[in-house]
């Protein structure tokens, strides 16, 4: 199987190193990437083959994994699709609900594999916590807590909701089984004249509970934590660290959790659903919903 990266930045190069990791281990035959910058390529010119042009890949790739920026997702995972190549392709999906169920369609009337790049679903601290969830550890669970921040240069053109917020989006997703049916919020730009840099949202269930998210470009502490809050127990997770802390009445206890390597894991189960046609686990319907669901949440901002 040969494997396509398209978008060689920062966050394609950490998997870009995935695949060929995996092409060494004879797991995949071969890796091509994709960069219209040949600087970002020249690391990789002695172990995969590289080219600045997509229809190369296209060419030459089984499936392809695409990271370029958020705006061009739809363009070149629509023409990739329509090539007949199974596409795993970064949240958000699209930036448009309309688009993203296209892409839906079109995979679906192809029988591709189309999948979306929510990583923390891989993750063996989140899949403990679904677990935890679903056995009722936690007792009646009131609320979440979500906070996702970090310090993030002066930008344009980008708002926080669609580069963040479909992380928390797609953890209460895989944990509950539920999208929210209303949101509450607030967000604002501070360094330059529009687009959210912060927000601070209420999502609401139809089960009456509520999860509150916190997103911001602008606090120099980087975090990337959930909190369960239940009438037994509650649970403080660290999602990137991958540890879950308990409490329970004035006692609290950290849970074993073995961490693994989501980046490495997500590769994997893109390759075992083109091997066998079966798309598990984050499929293109869970992304398109949660574009859905982050154009609500922007709406409902003040």
């Amino acid at each position: 199987m040969k494997i396509g990266v398209i978008g060689i930045g920062s966050w394609g190069t950490r998997v870009a190193r995935e695949y060929v990791a995996l092409m060494n281990e004879g797991i995949i035959d071969s890796v091509i990437l994709c960069d219209t910058d040949n600087s970002r390529l020249r690391p990789f010119a002695d172990v995969a083959v590289t080219s600045n042009k997509l229809d190369e890949v296209i060419r030459r790739a089984d499936g392809v994994h695409i990271c370029t920026p958020n705006s061009t997702h739809y363009e070149i995972a629509k023409k990739v699709v329509e090539s007949g190549i199974h596409v795993l392709v970064e949240k958000p999906m699209t930036t448009d609900h309309n688009q993203a169920y296209e892409l839906v369609e079109i995979a679906t009337a192809e029988n591709l594999i189309l999948q979306v790049g929510h990583i923390y679903r891989f993750a063996n601290a989140i899949r403990k916590t679904k677990e935890l969830y679903e056995k009722s550890y936690f007792g009646d669970v009131y609320y979440f807590n979500l906070t996702w921040t970090h310090l993030m240069p002066y930008m344009e053109n980008v708002d926080i909701l669609w580069d963040l917020l479909p992380h928390p989006l797609d953890i209460l997703n895989f944990i509950t089984k539920k999208w929210p049916v209303e949101f509450v919020g607030v967000g604002r730009a501070f360094r330059r004249s529009k687009l959210n840099e912060v927000s601070s949202l209420q999502a609401i269930f139809d089960n009456g509970i509520f999860a509150n998210i916190h997103l911001s470009w602008l606090s120099p502490i980087r975090r990337r934590i959930l909190e369960i809050v239940g009438s037994k127990r509650t649970a403080l997770v660290e999602c990137v660290k991958q540890e879950i802390r308990i409490f329970e009445g004035n006692e609290e206890k950290f849970l074993e959790i073995e961490v693994n390597n989501t980046i490495r894991d997500e590769a994997l189960n893109f390759i075992r659903a083109i091997e066998t046609g079966k798309n598990n686990f984050n499929s293109s319907i869970v992304g398109a919903r949660n574009v859905e669901m982050t154009e609500k949440a922007i709406s409902s901002l003040r």
